[in-house]
C-alpha cells in the first residue's frame, strides 16, 4: 500500500492527467490495490494485468526505497526502523504475520501494522503516534477504547478488516483531537446485514478532514456532522469499499455543507435527486462514475444548482450500461453546467456515439480539460463545436475500439435511465424542423470549415481552440490516408494518434510549426511522402514506431522526409523493416539526442551522424548488422570523444573472422559505450570464436591465429592461382575453337533478335552455295584451273571461291563464318601451306565446329590431301576428321586425276541426297 500512495505522490507532484488511455483511476488518478477494488466490473483483463505489473514495479521501488530502513525489534517482533529528526522513530511491521500489538517504545512516532493477523488492540499504542496504518487485519471489534490518549493522532487507517460499524461507541474517538483522515473502508462484510452510521460516534472528530468509509444501503449521516466544521472530503466509493446505496436524495449531505470532494462512484446508484449536490457550495470535485443504471438521462439532476458551488471537476464515467447501441449527449444534459466554473469533465466508457450539435457549446469557457475516451465516437457535426471550447488545453478522444469487457458486459443486470421529454421540450421539437437544422449547419461549415490559402493553393483547414495544447486521438478509429490539409490551433503542442489505421501519409500538414510532440505510431502506414514533415519546425519528438515505412526511407536518398525537422530531439522508427538508409538521412537533426531504430533490416550502417553533438542514445537493436565500416567508425568515434553516446547492438550477429579484426579491436576498445555489450554473439557463418564478454583476450587470440593464416593464405592462394591457370590454360587451348564458335552464335542470335521482333523459323534449310572451297592463296592457281572447271563448270556445283565471292566491308573472320553457314559443303584443299597458315587453320576448324555443333555430322567438311601433306604430319584437327574417313587423297599421277575427280563429285552428290 505504501508503493501505491508513494507513487501517487508522484503523479500529483507532476500534476499528470489521467486519462481512459491510461486509466489506473476512477478517483482523483489514484491507483488502488486489485485486492481493494471491483476492477472485474469496469476493467478488461488487458488492463487489469497492466494495473497488477505497476502494483509490482511500486512495490519493488518501494522495497529498494526501505533499503535504508534499519531491522528493529519490539520484544520479540522484528520490524523495519527509520530514525527521523528528534530521535523520533518510523516502524514498518507490515506482513510479519502478527496476530497482537509489539510493545513499540515511546519514541516510535509512526507505524505500519499492515497486512498481518491482529484481532484485537488491547496493548495500546505510544501516546505521541501521529500514523496508525491497521488495513488488512482481523479486527472485529474495538473494545477497551484502544485509541485513548492518541492526541497527536492525524492518519488511521483501519481499511479491510472485521469492524462493524454499527457497533461502534461514543466515546471510541473522544481523545483523538488531531486526527484529520479516518479510513473504515472494506469493513462491510455481510451486505444482508443492516448497517448504520451513528453519527453521534464521529461528532467527536472536530479536526476530521478527510473520511472514507463504505456506503451502506440507506445510509445518512445525521445532525452529528454537523459539528464536523473542518470535514471536506468524503468517499463512498465501491471501487475502493463496499457501496450500495440506491438513491442519493436531496439532503443526503445537508449536514456536510463544507465538503470539497464527493465520491460516490460504482455504488449502484439508481437515481439522484435533483439538486442533491447543489447545496454544496464549496464543492469543487465530484465523482459519480460507474453508477451505470443513471444514464445521460439523470444528468440534469446531477448538474442541477452546481453553478451556486465552486465545482471544478466532475466525473460521470461509465453512467450506462457496459452493452447498448450508442448513446447520445443532448443539450438539455449539459444545460445546467453552462454558468460553472468548471474545468474539467470526464464522460469515459459510456457507448458514446454521437453528441447533438451544439450540445458542446453549452460548457462553460473555464474548460480546461474534456475527455471522451473509451467511448464509441462517430463522426458528426458536433466536430465543428470543439471549435467554441476555446479555453480547453487537453481533448481527449482516445480509445475508441475497446469493446466492453467480456463477460461481464453480457451477464450485467443493467437498464439504463433514458430521457423522458417535458411537454414545452416536445413543442420545441416539433417546430425545429429539419430544414431549419439543415440551413443551420450548413452556414456553421461554411464558417468553420473554409478553405484558407496556403503559400500557392488552397487547403482544407480545421479550426481547433487556440488554447488547446493536448489532442489524445489514439485508438480512435481513425482510418484514412493523411492527406494535404491544415490545422489552425496556434497553442497545439501535442498530438497522439497511435493505434490507428491511417495508412498513407501523403501531407503535408499545414499549421504544425507549434507542435512539439506527435504520435503516429501502430497506424498500418505503408508510405511517407517527403513532404509530410515539411511545416514541423518545432517537432521535438517524434514517434513512426510500428509502421511498414522502411520503402520510403530507404528510397530518399537525400534526406529530404526530415530535411526541416531542425528541432528534433527524439525520433522513433523502430519496427518499420527499414533495410537500408542513405548517407544523408539525417543531416539536418543536428539537435537529435535519441534515435530508435530497433527492430528493422539493416544489414549496414553508412548514415552520416558525426554532426549530432547533442546524440545520447541509438538504438541498433534487432537489426542484421555484421560490421561497421571505417567511415561509420570513424564518425563514431568523433561522437565517443565529445558526447555522452551510447549504442545498443544487441541481437545483431557480428562477423566474426580475420576480415573483422580491426571492427572487433574498435568495438572492444569502446565497449563501455554499448549497451549490454557482453550479451553480443558472432553470426553462424562467422570463422572464428570471439567471446564478448571477455573480449580483450578473445581479441588477441584472434589475431594471433589471423597471423598465422596470413602466410598460409597467401601460399595456398598462389598456388591454387596456379594450378587455376594452368587448367584454364588447358581448358581454353582444348576448347578454344569451341569458345570462339560459340561467342559468334551468340553475337549472331543477338543482332537477329536486334533487329527482328520475331526469328521465322524455316522447316528446312536453304542455302545459297553448295560447295565452298577452302584452300591457300598458293594454291590459287589450282582452284582456277582445276576445281573451277571440274566442280562449277562440269558438275554444276555452285561453289564459293573466297577471291571471287568474299563480300566487301565485313571483317574476314565475320565473312568466313557467312560463307560456312551459306554453304551445303565445306571442301578443304590441305597442302603444307594451308596447315601452316592461320587464316586456313581458322577456316577448317570453323567448318569443323560448325559440322559438330550445328550440322551433327563431319560430313559437312571434305579434306583433299595432297602428296606432300600425305607423306608428312597433319593437325590433331585433320587427323581427327581423317579418322571419320572425310577425306579423299589427290593422286600424284595425272592419269588417275580424271577418276578423282568423278569419284570426289559423286561422293558429294550422294551426301546431298541424303
Amino acid at each position: 500500500m505504501l508503493s501505491v500512495l508513494y507513487f501517487r505522490t508522484i503523479l500529483r507532484r507532476k500534476k499528470l492527467f489521467c486519462f481512459t488511455a491510461a486509466n489506473w483511476k476512477f478517483n482523483s488518478c489514484s491507483l488502488s490495490m486489485a485486492v481493494q477494488i471491483k476492477m472485474v466490473l469496469f476493467l478488461c483483463r488487458t488492463l487489469r494485468n497492466v494495473v497488477l505489473l505497476l502494483l509490482m514495479i511500486t512495490s519493488a521501488f518501494a522495497t529498494l526505497h526501505k533499503k535504508s530502513w534499519d531491522t528493529c525489534h519490539f520484544g520479540s517482533v522484528e520490524c523495519k526502523c527509520q530514525t527521523v529528526p528528534n530521535n523520533l522513530l518510523k516502524a514498518d511491521c507490515s506482513g510479519r504475520r502478527l496476530h497482537t500489538l509489539p510493545a513499540f517504545n515511546t519514541n516510535v512516532t509512526w507505524i505500519d501494522l499492515s497486512n498481518n493477523y491482529i484481532a484485537n488492540l488491547s496493548r495500546g499504542f505510544p501516546r505521541n503516534v501521529s500514523y496508525i496504518n491497521l488495513s488488512s487485519n482481523k479486527i472485529q471489534q474495538l473494545n477497551m477504547h484502544p485509541f485513548n490518549g492518541l492526541i497527536n493522532l492525524k492518519t488511521l487507517n483501519l481499511e479491510r478488516n472485521r469492524i462493524n460499524i454499527t457497533l461502534m461507541y461514543k466515546g471510541l474517538f473522544t481523545d483523538l483531537h488531531s486526527l484529520t483522515e479516518l479510513s473504515l473502508k472494506g469493513n462491510i462484510q455481510d451486505k444482508f446485514k443492516p448497517t448504520l452510521i451513528l453519527d453521534d460516534v464521529f461528532s467527536e472528530l472536530r479536526s476530521l478532514e478527510t473520511l472514507k468509509i463504505d456506503g451502506p444501503a440507506n445510509v445518512t449521516f445525521g445532525k452529528g456532522f454537523r459539528g464536523l466544521t473542518r470535514l471536506q472530503k468524503i468517499d463512498l466509493s465501491g471501487i475502493t469499499g463496499y457501496c450500495s446505496f440506491q438513491r442519493i436524495s436531496h439532503d443526503m449531505f445537508l449536514n456536510m455543507p463544507k465538503l470539497t470532494y464527493v465520491d460516490v462512484s460504482a455504488c449502484d446508484i439508481l437515481d439522484i435527486e435533483e439538486g442533491a449536490f447543489g447545496k454544496l457550495r464549496y464543492l469543487e470535485h465530484l465523482d459519480v462514475s460507474h453508477n451505470k443504471q443513471l444514464g445521460f438521462a439523470s444528468l440534469p439532476n446531477i448538474t442541477h444548482n452546481l453553478n451556486k458551488t465552486s465545482i471544478r471537476v466532475l466525473r460521470v464515467n461509465g453512467i450506462n450500461c457496459l452493452s447498448g447501441i450508442g448513446t447520445k449527449i443532448l443539450k438539455r444534459h449539459f444545460e445546467n453546467l453552462k454558468h460553472t466554473n468548471i474545468s474539467e469533465i470526464y464522460l469515459e466508457k459510456n457507448r458514446l456515439e454521437q453528441l447533438e450539435p451544439g450540445a458542446l457549446r453549452l460548457l462553460p469557457n473555464t474548460i480546461d480539460i474534456i475527455s471522451f475516451g473509451e467511448n464509441k465516437l462517430t463522426q458528426g457535426r458536433y466536430i465543428l463545436d470543439y471549435f467554441f471550447l476555446q479555453n480547453a488545453r487537453v481533448l481527449n478522444i482516445s480509445v475508441q475500439l475497446r469493446p466492453p469487457p467480456y463477460p461481464e458486459s453480457i451477464f450485467e443486470r443493467c437498464i439504463e435511465k433514458t430521457d423522458v421529454l417535458r411537454p414545452n421540450e416536445r413543442n420545441f421539437v416539433k417546430r425545429d424542423t429539419s430544414k431549419i437544422r439543415e440551413n443551420k449547419y450548413k452556414s456553421l461549415i461554411n464558417e468553420f470549415i473554409h478553405r484558407n490559402r496556403w503559400h500557392w493553393k488552397f487547403v482544407l483547414t480545421f479550426d481547433l481552440p487556440k488554447s488547446l495544447e493536448v489532442l489524445y486521438a489514439n485508438m480512435s478509429r481513425l482510418y484514412r490516408t493523411i492527406p494535404e490539409f491544415g490545422i489552425n490551433a496556434t497553442g497545439a503542442r501535442e498530438i497522439y494518434a497511435q493505434d490507428n489505421f491511417l495508412y498513407y501519409w501523403d501531407g503535408p500538414i499545414h499549421g504544425m510549426e507549434n507542435i512539439k510532440i506527435m504520435d503516429l505510431s501502430n497506424n498500418f502506414c505503408s508510405h511517407i511522402s517527403k513532404s509530410f514533415l515539411k511545416y514541423a519546425r518545432g517537432l521535438t519528438t517524434l514517434r513512426m514506431s510500428k509502421n511498414d515505412i522502411g520503402k520510403s526511407l530507404s528510397s530518399d536518398m537525400e534526406g529530404e522526409i526530415f530535411k526541416n525537422t531542425v528541432s528534433m530531439e527524439v525520433l522513433d522508427l523502430s519496427y518499420n523493416n527499414i533495410v537500408d538508409l542513405s548517407t544523408s538521412m539525417f543531416k539536418n537533426l543536428e539537435r537529435l539526442q535519441t534515435l530508435n531504430l530497433q527492430n528493422n533490416k539493416l544489414s549496414t550502417w553508412r548514415v552520416k551522424v558525426d554532426h549530432m553533438k547533442s546524440i545520447q542514445f541509438i538504438n541498433l537493436k534487432q537489426n542484421r548488422l555484421t560490421t561497421f565500416g571505417k567511415e561509420a567508425q570513424m564518425s563514431f568515434t568523433k561522437l565517443f570523444q565529445i558526447t555522452n553516446l551510447s549504442i545498443d547492438l544487441s541481437g545483431n550477429q557480428f562477423l566474426c573472422s580475420c576480415d573483422s579484426v580491426h571492427f572487433l579491436e574498435w568495438i572492444t576498445g569502446y565497449r563501455n559505450r554499448f549497451v549490454h555489450f557482453n550479451r553480443y554473439e558472432c553470426s553462424s557463418t562467422s570463422s572464428h570464436k570471439f567471446n564478448f564478454s571477455d573480449a580483450e583476450n578473445s581479441l588477441i587470440l584472434l589475431k594471433k591465429n589471423c597471423e598465422s593464416y596470413l602466410v598460409t593464405y597467401i601460399v595456398s592462394s598462389v598456388v591454387v592461382a596456379f594450378i587455376l591457370s594452368i587448367i584454364i590454360g588447358i581448358v581454353l587451348v582444348k576448347n578454344k575453337w569451341k569458345i570462339r564458335y560459340v561467342v559468334y552464335k551468340f553475337k549472331q542470335r543477338f543482332k537477329k533478335y536486334a533487329f527482328h521482333s520475331a526469328i521465322p523459323q524455316a522447316e528446312s534449310p536453304s542455302y545459297e552455295y553448295d560447295i565452298m572451297i577452302s584452300y591457300s592463296p598458293k594454291e590459287l592457281s589450282f582452284v582456277l584451273t582445276d576445281v573451277i572447271p571440274r566442280l562449277e563448270n562440269e558438275a554444276r556445283f555452285q561453289l564459293y571461291i573466297k577471291d571471287r565471292d568474299e563480300p566487301l566491308g565485313i571483317p574476314l573472320g565475320e565473312a568466313i563464318m557467312e560463307a560456312i553457314q551459306k554453304s551445303k559443303r565445306v571442301v578443304c584443299l590441305v597442302t603444307r601451306s594451308y596447315l601452316k597458315s592461320k587464316l586456313q587453320d581458322y577456316e577448317l576448324n570453323m567448318s569443323r565446329m560448325e559440322a559438330i555443333e550445328d550440322r551433327e555430322n563431319l560430313n559437312f567438311v571434305h579434306l583433299i590431301l595432297f602428296p606432300d601433306v600425305c607423306n608428312g604430319s597433319i593437325s590433331i584437327q585433320t587427323l581427327d576428321l581423317v579418322r571419320q574417313e572425310c577425306f579423299s587423297e589427290y593422286p600424284e599421277e595425272e592419269c588417275a586425276f580424271d577418276d578423282f575427280w568423278e569419284t570426289l563429285i559423286s561422293h558429294i552428290k550422294e551426301l546431298n541426297r541424303h
